[in-house]
């Protein structure tokens, strides 16, 4: 008898095992193979339907076909014309609801872009094309405008720019006014405003950073259209280009005091200044050490308060003018020996070739007081030594840069030597000893890039650029044919400024204004250049 139930105990045990393994086998779980999924989520309901009229709800439903996830729908969802209120939404497994808290304007069409919200929870493939679009009035708005997008310095296409249709006013401010009709353009920099209503817009593209759909004027690149649009009635496809046009006023420095120096520290850069003191015995030595900062030496180490008026000059010509106490901060103990060394910046740099045309600028960190040049020593093949005058040294006003420049004869290489002492600063210290051995440069080495600017009626600037950032090279003013000579090979770009204003730089303009940049010119592809070669015909030709 204990027997048998030994054996039957033993069975349902194996029993239970088998339909234990067996129920694990009929788990559903995520295939470990097979083909990825591709296939995005597709809308199967949607409240109220696609191209309702006199819609007077406030309450949006979406679903789809299969699990998905909601990434970032404030960002992501675009309404256009711009909503009064806000709105809340709730999720679900396969789709969302959307309450706004005040009611859609009447007989207005209205486009609610989802762009890549929605996402299947496997692959987040996102949902392609969501869009809805309503009127709470009797007809549906079909006007449309498309376009394109590039940076205005490189032409490169702008992806995920703020393009946005404004109504025309005379108080309109980008910075002040949000767009009444708005879209972002797609990876080409392409954009396409649907279901606007007849009326009279401004259109302006912004890197909107913040994603306020304001323009930042300090953080952010604009673009916009010089004239208004007119719907219908608008024909054109615009480009757009955009680029940083900072037109904010210029603010109160920043300060930093020590006992040795009073520095200005000014939001942006500077191109000139003037310094008035109000008493002239308190009159102190002063230098641009940045391009944004002025900074007042204590040479009499004194402790009283110095007033003064300084204009400052931005690079858009604006000048801005304010009063300020110079105070320097008492000298401690730990202040007593301190001082700021002297940093020396050489080009060309040693190593680097020269034309016979002898060209050295040595920067200096602090202003210098004493320069003797007899001390310099520049040899021709490090044998004959050159005579300098004083024509051939020029500093700066203050005293910050030196500029010698000499035709000289060397067929090899040329030595200069700058021993220690021979640059003394305003604070009694001095540069250490420069060195600098330069061969002299073999022309087969390098290339020359020449053309012509055709039909233009303004003044020009022509821009070699360095291909890979855009970065200035060199420049050439009003000058047709032009030639750049002496390019090391490499790979370059050319741009053409239209210098209208004749003030011999690149301007931004001014949007409050509706005043556009000056216009630039890509000249079209990368120029690739050998040592020894001249490429010619790298023409300009305006319409």
């Amino acid at each position: 008898m204990s027997l048998r139930k030994s054996k039957s105990s033993r069975l349902a045990v194996l029993v239970s095992l088998a339909g234990i393994l067996l129920w694990g086998c009929a788990q559903q779980s995520s295939p470990t193979g097979g083909e990825k999924d591709l296939i995005p989520p597709k809308v199967v309901r949607i409240v109220p339907e696609n191209q309702t009229i006199n819609f007077k709800g406030r309450v949006v439903e979406l679903e789809f076909d299969e699990y998905i996830n909601i990434d970032n729908l404030n960002q992501q969802l675009l309404i256009t014309p711009a909503i009064e209120g806000t709105f809340d939404f709730k999720t679900y497994p396969k789709g969302v609801r959307i309450t706004f808290d005040q009611d859609f304007r009447a007989n207005t069409t209205y486009t609610l872009n989802f762009r890549n919200a929605f996402k299947d929870v496997t692959e987040r493939n996102p949902a392609r094309n969501v869009k809805l679009v309503f009127s709470t009035g009797p007809q549906l708005d079909s006007l449309r405008l498309q376009g394109t997008v590039k940076e205005l310095l490189t032409d490169k296409p702008v992806f995920d720019a703020l393009v946005g249709l404004y109504q025309q006013s005379d108080t309109l401010k980008f910075s002040k006014n949000k767009p009444y009709y708005l879209t972002k353009t797609d990876s080409s920099g392409r954009f396409d405003l649907e279901n606007m209503a007849p009326g009279q817009y401004r259109l302006a593209a912004i890197k909107d950073v913040n994603n306020n759909l304001f323009y930042n004027t300090e953080k952010e690149q604009i673009g916009f259209y010089p004239n208004p649009i007119t719907l219908p009635g608008f024909t054109g496809s615009p480009e757009l280009k955009i680029t940083a046009a900072d037109q904010s006023p210029q603010r109160t420095p920043k300060t930093v005091a020590t006992s040795r120096s009073f520095s200005l520290l000014y939001p942006r850069g500077l191109q000139a200044m003037q310094v008035r003191f109000e008493r002239k015995e308190d009159s102190l030595t002063y230098a641009f050490i940045e391009p944004n900062q002025l900074r007042f030496y204590n040479i009499l180490n004194t402790t009283d308060t110095v007033r003064a008026t300084i204009t400052v000059q931005d690079s858009l010509n604006r000048d801005f003018t304010h009063t300020q106490k110079i105070r320097f901060r008492e000298r401690g103990k730990r202040d007593a020996d301190t001082r700021e060394s002297m940093e020396v910046k050489v080009s060309p740099k040693t190593g680097e070739d020269q034309e016979q045309l002898f060209q050295v600028t040595i920067d200096f960190s602090k202003p210098i007081t004493q320069f003797n040049p007899l001390r310099v020593e520049i040899q021709e093949d490090t044998i004959r030594q050159v005579m300098f005058s004083a024509n051939d040294y020029q500093w700066n006003p203050y005293r910050t840069q030196l500029k010698i420049e000499k035709e000289l004869k060397f067929r090899r290489d040329v030595r200069s030597i700058f021993p220690k002492g021979t640059f003394i600063s305003i604070e009694g210290d001095t540069a250490q000893a420069i060195r600098l051995l330069n061969p002299l440069r073999d022309p087969e080495k390098y290339g020359t890039i020449s053309g012509e600017v055709r039909n233009v009626q303004s003044d020009f600037i022509v821009e070699l650029l360095s291909a890979a950032d855009y970065k200035v090279v060199r420049s050439l003013r009003n000058q047709t044919p032009y030639t750049f000579k002496s390019v090391p090979a490499g790979t370059y770009r050319l741009r053409l400024v239209l210098d209208v204003n004749k003030n011999g730089r690149w301007d931004a303009g001014n949007p409050d204004a509706f005043i556009p940049p000056e216009a630039i010119i890509l000249f079209p592809g990368e120029i690739k250049l050998k040592a020894n070669f001249e490429l010619l015909g790298n023409d300009f030709t305006l319409p």
